[in-house]
């Protein structure tokens, strides 16, 4: 049987701990004998009481139920997935490392600085995106070293909800029936392009005077607030767009929530939106899809390799190279256009064929199985 340790992080919402631990509940049910070292967080800050998963109780117990490492331990294979990425020799016949290169460069992303005089060919990268994979191969890394395997959705934690519900849920949050609204959820870096989303939003409420937004900040691991791109507004030359009773429409939410509180938010939901400037992938637009929410994110990025036509709309972008960075410049008024025609419904949206695409082709099961078999092969 095959030896497995997992090097990662439990017990957070950190995305790269959602990947790790919807992982290691698959892993379970493979034939691998499986074993879990638990990584220092990437801030001495985070615990696990204030940036708790929000998984399902029985889904804890099974990833609570992994063993550590015995010291000194040889593994058939060892999988880090934390941050920084650690590149150092391990105790086994082959480690993968999992990293996102969300600007296609990982310069100070790593533990250690790499020398010439190191053979890093005993690494084998693990990125979630084609887009991620040229950060990798920019860095020096060949192609035969990375696999490219998309994240997943976990159907349990993302589903459609009754109308009975999602009416109640916008009750709740002061929501009336024929309110449109708009929604984010992610860390608010500037990588997101919550910019965009906020001009866009602010020019769209001169048409639609019933539609709201909501901004789902994680401040909580990473301190930045939804709030501060208003304030930053007003000294941008989008300040004349600021409305007092346009900013009293948005909703922020900056509490830490439970899954099922994600997938309440994605459901009262009309239109899920994600501007992005650069991601390694990009889970929060996949997520909402697979609750029947139409998504409109930007083109020419790392969700090109999940999108299709039967989940919304893709906004038009330009590619920037800066500072050995590359990302993505949305276009504004193809980001208008995308919101009013799902809005709209110009687009006729095909709900149950979006659910199911999302639901076969990127549930956790399929997932990890793509995943143990480049570990064996």
């Amino acid at each position: 049987m095959t030896k497995l340790c997992v090097e990662g992080w439990r017990k957070i919402n950190h995305s790269y701990a959602i990947v790790n631990q919807k992982q290691l509940i698959e892993f379970k049910k493979l034939p691998v004998e499986l074993k879990h070292k638990d990584i220092e967080f990437g801030n001495s800050k985070w615990n696990e009481l204030e940036n708790s998963n929000g998984f399902l109780e029985e889904e804890n117990l099974i990833i609570d139920s992994i063993e550590s490492p015995l010291e000194g331990e040889f593994f058939d294979i060892i999988f880090r997935i934390s941050f920084p990425y650690n590149f150092e020799i391990s105790k086994s016949k082959k480690l993968f490392v999992y990293g996102t290169s969300e600007y296609q460069n990982i310069d100070g992303l790593y533990l250690e600085k790499r020398h010439e005089n190191i053979d890093y060919s005993f690494v084998n990268i693990i990125t979630p995106s084609e887009w991620s994979k040229k950060g990798f191969l920019n860095s020096g890394f060949s192609s035969n070293q990375i696999s490219v395997v998309p994240n997943g959705v976990d159907s349990k934690s993302f589903y459609k909800i009754n109308k009975d519900k999602r009416k109640k849920i916008r009750n709740n949050l002061g929501l009336n029936e024929d309110d449109l609204v708009i929604s984010n959820i992610g860390a608010m870096t500037e990588n997101k392009g919550i910019d965009f989303l906020l001009v866009a939003y602010f020019i769209l409420k001169e048409k639609f005077k019933n539609l709201k937004l909501i901004l789902k900040d994680q401040s909580n691991l990473f301190e930045i607030y939804a709030s501060q791109y208003l304030s930053k507004m007003k000294n941008s030359k989008y300040s004349n767009l600021l409305k007092e009773n346009y900013i009293k429409d948005i909703i922020i939410i900056s509490k830490n929530l439970k899954l099922s509180d994600l997938n309440d938010i994605y459901n009262i939901s009309d239109c899920y939106v994600s501007p992005y400037r650069a991601e390694g992938f990009n889970m929060t637009p996949l997520e909402a899809a697979a609750t029947g929410v139409p998504i409109v994110i930007t083109k020419g990025g790392s969700t090109d390799d999940y999108f299709d036509q039967c989940l919304g709309l893709q906004i038009e972008s330009k590619i920037v190279n800066k500072k050995n960075k590359t990302y993505l410049e949305p276009n504004l008024d193809s980001l208008i256009t995308c919101i009013t025609n799902v809005l709209l419904k110009k687009k006729e949206y095909e709900e149950i064929k979006a659910m199911n695409y999302v639901h076969d082709n990127y549930n956790w099961k399929i997932i990890t199985k793509k995943l143990f078999n480049i570990f064996k092969n």
